[in-house]
């Protein structure tokens, strides 16, 4: 059964990817995750700099990255698994990459009633299905982990039953809660953002409990528009308030 749901995910999650129209070679292209799109297409609606965006997986945005399977002048990715690959490929140095935002990482559930800011259904062992991201593979997937290895997080109910669920990347749990296969997982904040405000019931993890989940910004070539695209969006204070308005925090939160 598990199975079967992970693998309906990935086909949601891959239906779910966004590309933008209009490409132009002579124009640069930022490259994101999903959980950028908001802040990214507010920011190009806007945007004095003229650019095109693509949304996809990690993957999908490494392979054309690394393989020339497609156009990414500037990168924001949620893992940096990324640049240190580009780095390795020696695609990009140490200088092309920075920090931009946080993301909080909250419980969601998909039923607006079921977590208001505490996790009463949790320690009364009410909770029937709980999912995260692998921690091997993602930051968001290694910080969850942390969370769920706590004495104050009680789970092993949840373990006894087999109730725990386990999926490659944060869109894929956001699928599954969504749909209301799984009833809570850990995902990230933006990802539950819809016009500028939260769906659902969320209990927000205190910072504390877990390693930062960083978004990093990369520039891919050294060119003049790339340079002015990349400083123009992780410089400009109107643009990094997009961010914090789709979900996102202050590297210094």
């Amino acid at each position: 059964m598990q199975t079967r749901i992970i693998k309906q995910t990935v086909l949601l999650l891959l239906s779910a990817v966004f590309t933008s129209v209009n490409a132009s070679d002579d124009v640069p292209e930022v490259c994101g995750v999903p959980q950028v799109y908001s802040a990214v297409e507010g920011i190009r609606e806007d945007s004095k700099i003229t650019f095109n965006s693509y949304f996809g997986t990690m993957q999908d945005i490494e392979s054309r990255a690394i393989y020339y399977r497609g156009k990414c002048n500037v990168i924001i990715t949620n893992e940096e698994r990324l640049p240190s690959n580009l780095i390795k490929e020696g695609k990009i140095t140490q200088n092309s990459v920075a920090r931009l935002v946080k993301a909080p990482l909250i419980l969601w559930s998909n039923n607006k009633f079921l977590l208001k800011d505490n996790i009463n259904v949790i320690i009364n062992k009410k909770l029937k299905s709980l999912a995260l991201p692998k921690d091997s593979l993602t930051t968001v997937g290694f910080a969850a982990t942390e969370i769920v290895k706590r004495k104050d997080f009680p789970t092993e109910y949840l373990k006894k039953k087999n109730a725990i669920y386990r999926a490659e990347h944060e869109y894929q749990i956001f699928s599954l809660l969504k749909n209301n296969n799984i009833q809570t997982g850990f995902i990230t904040k933006p990802l539950i953002m819809k016009n500028g405000q939260t769906t659902g019931s969320y209990w927000y993890v205190p910072h504390e409990y877990y390693s930062p989940v960083y978004y990093y910004i990369i520039t891919t070539d050294k060119s003049e528009k790339t340079q002015e695209l990349y400083n123009y969006i992780r410089g400009n204070k109107q643009n990094l308030a997009m961010f914090y308005s789709a979900g996102f925090e202050a590297l210094n939160d």
